[in-house]
Order: structure tokens, then sequence, then C-alpha cells
């Protein structure tokens, strides 16, 4: 970490200040050492450069368990050990599935939040920092924090990026649920594929909501979105098994969880799309959300198979919903595209990207 982050944070047991004891500096940032609150005494390591702001209580039990989880995981799958030339290093411009989706994302992430390379911006999920790099090459001030501290896999291998890249951002091993910083010190809160990640998606956006700026923007890409007609336990017992099986936690919100919590943060959504909408034309995005049975088909859509295909799964969304009980409200001030979008979001699912600002 650089001196200058203790302007950020704070301590995590009573929010009060914290200061430095020096160990050991690694230039351009201390290496080892420890922080202290000015008010409550609590200390907190920096080991490798990384301060660990977090409280070891129960609320933190799950996230230790997962930290180990991703570990495991990475193991299991035989992704663990870094090669040389690794392919994190490149990502997210790494030409395969998944990081062609996510570097798409990614790139809409870009457009729509118009950087001028003057903004503090918080990573959070960061795993390995890729998005933290990004935005530092682009000239922000950036934190990444994640509670994954491993060399290989977590915030630990962010050195490698840095060193790689020739740029810097400081890391921090901390919870979501708790984030260990000032009110009011962040422009943008970025996610990627890490709000579904959170036990409790309402605690998570209230304490983003209460480090960003009056003004300031959440952007969050890559987030699972399940339709309002799916069952989210079976969900992850067919999709995320693996993932549960060690420890991490996985949830799968529906649009309206997704949107209620942000809402009940302080939050205003400005933008909310499956993500591979947002290159298409209106009249696309019409007969895409029709074939999936998202809206109602247009009579004139080509091929008539499409129309065909898409007249069955419109029904068979709606009749399931009648007999789940199920009634969905219009939304009347949504404009066209809006309302095609959300569809989709709701009677199909996807991955969802969400642009929210913090009111004044």
């Amino acid at each position: 970490m650089k001196d200058e982050l203790l302007n950020l944070i704070c301590c995590p047991a009573c929010r009060h200040a914290l200061e430095v004891v020096t160990q050991e500096r690694r230039e351009p940032e201390i290496w080892e050492g420890r922080l202290t609150c000015t008010q409550c005494r609590a200390t907190y390591p920096i080991q490798k450069g990384m301060p660990l702001l977090y409280v070891n209580d129960e609320k933190w039990q799950p996230k230790s368990v997962e930290a180990e989880g991703w570990v495991t995981y990475h193991k299991n799958l035989g992704i663990y050990e870094v090669r040389e030339n690794a392919i994190d290093l490149q990502i997210p411009y790494y030409p395969e599935e998944p990081w062609t989706g996510v570097a798409r994302s990614f790139d809409v992430a870009l457009e729509r939040l118009h950087l001028s390379g003057q903004e503090t911006i918080l990573d959070l999920g960061a795993g390995r920092g890729w998005a933290a790099k990004q935005f530092a090459l682009r000239g922000c001030r950036v934190v990444a924090l994640d509670v994954v501290a491993d060399e290989n896999v977590g915030l630990g291998r962010a050195r490698a990026l840095l060193d790689h890249a020739g740029t810097y951002f400081d890391r921090i091993i901390s919870d979501g649920e708790n984030l260990p910083f000032l009110e009011g010190q962040f422009d943008i809160v970025f996610c990627a594929a890490a709000l579904h990640h959170s036990a409790n998606l309402p605690l998570l956006l209230q304490n983003i909501s209460r480090v960003l700026k009056p003004g300031g923007r959440l952007c969050a890409i890559n987030e699972p979105c399940r339709t309002v007609l799916d069952n989210e336990q079976n969900l992850l017992k067919r999709h995320a098994s693996d993932e549960l099986a060690v420890g991490i936690i996985e949830t799968r919100p529906d649009l309206s969880a997704y949107q209620q919590a942000v809402h009940q943060a302080g939050l205003q959504i400005t933008a909310v799309f499956p993500a591979l909408a947002d290159n298409m034309d209106d009249a696309t995005l019409q007969a895409w959300a029709g074939v999936l049975g998202a809206i109602r088909p247009y009579f004139r859509q080509r091929p008539l198979k499409h129309q065909a295909v898409g007249w069955v799964r419109y029904f068979a969304r709606r009749a399931r919903a009648l007999t789940k009980g199920i009634t969905m409200p219009v939304n009347r001030s949504a404009s066209r595209r809006e309302h095609m979008a959300t569809a989709v979001l709701l009677w199909a699912g996807g991955e969802l990207f969400l642009l929210a600002e913090k009111q004044p």
C-alpha cells in the first residue's frame, strides 16, 4: 500500500482513522507493517503490500472459507499453477471464452463510464485485479478489494500484473459487506461477476452506496440473472455445485432482487440490460426478445420458424407464471427499448449489465 491510501481507509470495527507502523518498504509502497485504529486501537497487518482490513469474527468466517474455496476450486480444475506468459497477464483481452464475453462487457463499461483519468475507483471483488489494472492504465486512482490473498488466484497475484503492465493500484483484503473506507471516497465502484457472490446483497449495496461520492456510480457487469420462473436452489445445483462444495458463496438473484437492493441503498438505476443487447439496434433486439419468448413475436418476423418458436416460448412462460401466481408490473415510464431489454432479463435471464448513480 502507498501512504496515500490512509486518506481512504478506516477501521472496519469502528470506522475511525488508521495510522501506520512501517516495518519494511519496497518502493513505492509499504510492504510489511501494521495499521492501528486511532480510536479503538485495533490492529491490522500489512502483508506483501496488502492491508488485511477485516475483523476476524463470525461474520468473516464464511469469507475465510470462501477464500480457501477459490484456491481449492482452481486446483480441482487443474488451473492453479501459474505458467510463463500466463493468461491472467492479458485478460480480459484474451481471445478465448469466457474472456471474449467479459472483454465485450468491459468495453461497454468503459464506453458508458467516459473516464477522464481523474476518477477514484474501487474494484470490488477484484480477483487478481485485471479490471483494476485496466483502470490504472487509464490514469485513475484505483483500489482493488477481495477476500482472496492467494499469490496465484487472488490479490497476491496482482503484483505480477502490475509489474507486467508498469502501473500501480492498491490492494486490500477485506469484506464487501463491511467496506473499510471512509464515507464518500469513490467516484466509481466497479464489480465484475461479484455481486452474486454476496450472501447479503442489500447489505453489500448499502456499503457500496456509503463509500460512493454524491453522483458517484456503480457499474456491475457479467452478473448472472435468473428468470422470474426459475428456482434459485435448482439453478445453483445445476450450475454452481462445484463452487458451493468448496465453500464459495453463490447466489442467483433475479432482476427484481438486483433492482430492489440497488434502490434500497439509495442508488438510482440509469441502465440495466442483458450484456448481449448493448450492440443491438432496436429491430434486432425486438427479434431476439421475440424468439426468446420474452415479448410477443411480431407477425412479420422472419424466418417464420423463429416466429413460431417465439410464440411457443411466450405462451409457455406466461402459462408457468400464471400457475405460480406471478404477475409482472408494467413500468409505463420505460422506453420501448428499456421494456424489451428488461423483458429478456425477466423471462429469459442472462448476464446482467447495470449502471446506477448515488443521488446527491
